[in-house]
């Protein structure tokens, strides 16, 4: 008598657990929705050294802004994960030396590159001016397909410009690309401009997907019934 009402008990016990873990995993699904596709994208800040470059990662990535850098070695990663028209995005985001002794590096690391962002400080002439190398190893090392954003930094700095956004607009119409004047220091369009690569790469993916699936019928000449001898006895 004592076992077989322990046995009801347990029975009713894992039942009511059953229960439970079922109402849970459905909580889950209800708060968490569907499965969000996940997307992983390279995206490659280049430029001259001293041009901004870190501050404009750490600033969209982390959010802060630090007044000194010491010069980026070699190449450095920061990660940040998005939503983007339901989409999981991780942005995978370089940041590279701006001397030339690590060229030959950086030159392998814009394979598989989705986006690049050239920056020139505009407190610096000579780095507008040597804006036509950078864009030469793009063209020689990076995708052809790759989406280019051009960035003037350090926009704050009113008082010390070199370079007039006239002269940024026109070096970016120059090379058929966007433009933007950020300031890492003050926040003015760093959101703006990165969103503005995130839609230009998720258009390229979508065309890449359409040609993917678009199937091109060829028109091919069918043999005609008079080059076929006729079997017909009639």
């Amino acid at each position: 008598m004592i076992i077989s009402l322990l046995n009801h008990n347990v029975v009713e016990w894992c039942s009511n657990q059953f229960q439970c873990a079922a109402m849970n995993d459905t909580v889950v699904k209800s708060v968490t929705g569907p499965v969000l596709e996940q997307r992983t994208w390279k995206i490659i800040v280049v430029g001259d050294m001293n041009t901004g470059k870190t501050s404009i990662i750490e600033r969209y990535c982390d959010k802060h802004f630090i007044e000194y850098y010491r010069p980026t070695t070699g190449i450095d990663l920061k990660k940040k994960t998005i939503n983007f028209e339901n989409k999981n995005i991780v942005l995978s985001v370089w940041d590279t030396a701006g001397t030339e002794k690590y060229q030959s590096l950086i030159q392998l690391y814009y394979r598989g590159a989705m986006g690049l962002f050239i920056i020139y400080d505009f407190t610096n002439l000579n780095s507008l001016h040597n804006l036509d190398i950078w864009m030469k190893n793009i063209d020689d090392f990076a995708p052809s397909n790759v989406v280019r954003i051009l960035i003037g930094a350090k926009c704050d700095m009113e008082s010390n410009r070199m370079v007039s956004t006239e002269e940024g607009k026109l070096v970016a119409k120059h090379f058929g690309i966007p433009f933007f004047e950020v300031s890492s220091k003050n926040n003015i369009n760093i959101d703006d401009s990165f969103l503005r690569m995130v839609s230009l790469i998720n258009e390229m993916e979508s065309e890449n997907t359409i040609k993917k699936d678009f199937v091109i019928l060829e028109d091919k000449p069918t043999a005609c019934d008079i080059d076929i001898p006729s079997k017909c006895n009639c």
